[in-house]
């Protein structure tokens, strides 16, 4: 089901029991209140901030903040369990499993929005804005801390650059203003529901903006696998080399370290390393086989045309000496793992089984200076995780 389809069908979810709540019990009781905010967090959850390098945040933890303040603790669990129920319902998800874990992620980020808060009140004073702010501040931050943890535990990896971090700031601060906006500062200043609608619209803006760069980001990559397949197509390279690259190449820069930033240029670099091999000549009008350095030129200089690939084709550039010493940079590290995982795809014949560990084997046994020992040593780890998983699969099998 498309988002927008979704989102509205999660409108029409929320809205009719408003509606029959405020028929009977009226506008302005808690029930309608806690329906309406119910129906926010429903809604909240089917959009969502989708961050570069980031896990995806739902608005609906925006809404949890106003509720946070509204609701006693029973009402906000009650109310909280219902929409999240709902939204595990209508959420796109590969199976019942996926929606459960989506589910239970939600609700332990969600507890600790409410234990945070709950504990800076007790200490405080809920009338004191400064510590309602801090309250509020503090829980927010600790949904969005709790999330991201849940989600990264799986892959044992946690990233805590400023990547990103942009949609967890306008999440928080969204949050915020709804929040003061619903009951005001020092009980002046209230504009009840009408003030987590109007202050939502910021919110939804910031939704639109990262979906756009997220659309923006698909082509993207979709250009550049569509331009990998040119030097396949033409039977220069094995097929399907430069997926394979760029994956391995990928999970061995995490493995190394190498920040969100350096892994976009090193996938990039190895999706289009041989495209380069397109403009140069055939080796019969040559006389002689086309070296490698010079297919790594022709790919780097036609990556240099487009500015923002410029630091991709860093990569690509040969380099006698690739690393060594206390020379070693990010840069020169991205370029070895693209090396290795190049030369690994193509003594293994695009193979990455354990019939493969010929392949790393001829790799260390090359001149000491050519591939460096750490970047060799984080593609048998990469291998063995893939080869620990495989066996799990086929033992299940």
């Amino acid at each position: 089901m498309r988002p927008t389809i979704r989102a509205t069908v999660a409108t029409v979810v929320a809205v009719i029991p408003a509606a029959v709540i405020a028929l009977t019990a009226g506008v302005g009781s808690q029930s309608f209140v806690l329906a309406c905010l119910g129906g926010g967090i429903l809604l909240g959850e089917l959009l969502e901030l989708r961050p570069q390098g980031r896990v995806v945040i739902p608005l609906s933890y925006a809404v949890v903040l106003v509720l946070l303040r509204v609701a006693s603790v029973q009402e906000f669990v009650v109310t909280v369990a219902a929409a999240e129920l709902a939204a595990a319902i209508l959420r796109d998800g590969t199976g019942a499993a996926a929606r459960a874990g989506c589910l239970l992620r939600r609700l332990v980020a969600i507890g600790a929005a409410l234990g945070v808060y709950s504990a800076i009140i007790a200490v405080g004073s809920a009338d004191a804005n400064a510590v309602m702010l801090i309250a509020l501040t503090g829980a927010g931050a600790a949904a969005l801390a709790a999330d991201e943890i849940m989600a990264e535990i799986g892959r044992w990896r946690f990233d805590l650059s400023s990547q990103g971090r942009s949609a967890q700031l306008a999440l928080i601060t969204s949050g915020l203003l709804m929040a003061v906006g619903y009951d005001g500062l020092g009980g002046r200043g209230g504009m009840g529901l009408w003030g987590p609608a109007l202050f939502s619209v910021p919110l939804l803006a910031a939704w639109y903006s990262f979906a756009r760069l997220a659309a923006i980001r698909r082509t993207y990559v979709q250009t550049l696998r569509a331009l990998s397949i040119v030097p396949e197509l033409g039977g220069l390279v094995r097929a399907g080399h430069a997926e394979r690259v760029a994956a391995m190449s990928a999970a061995m820069g995490r493995e190394l370290g190498l920040e969100t930033r350096e892994l976009e240029y090193l996938q990039a670099a190895a999706l289009l390393h041989h495209l380069g091999h397109v403009c140069l000549d055939d080796p019969e009008v040559l006389g002689r086989p086309v070296e490698p350095t010079e297919v790594a030129e022709a790919s780097a200089e036609m990556l240099r045309r487009a500015e923002f690939l410029a630091p991709a084709a860093d990569l690509l550039s040969p380099d006698p000496l690739p690393f060594g010493g206390a020379t070693r940079s990010m840069t020169s590290t991205a370029g070895q793992v693209l090396r290795v995982s190049s030369a690994f795809d193509e003594l293994s014949e695009g193979g990455q089984d354990r019939l493969a560990t010929g392949a790393v084997e001829a790799l260390y046994s090359g001149p000491g200076y050519v591939y460096d020992p750490r970047v060799l040593a984080a593609l048998e780890r990469v291998l063995e995780r893939a080869w620990r998983v495989n066996d799990r699969v086929n033992a299940a099998t």
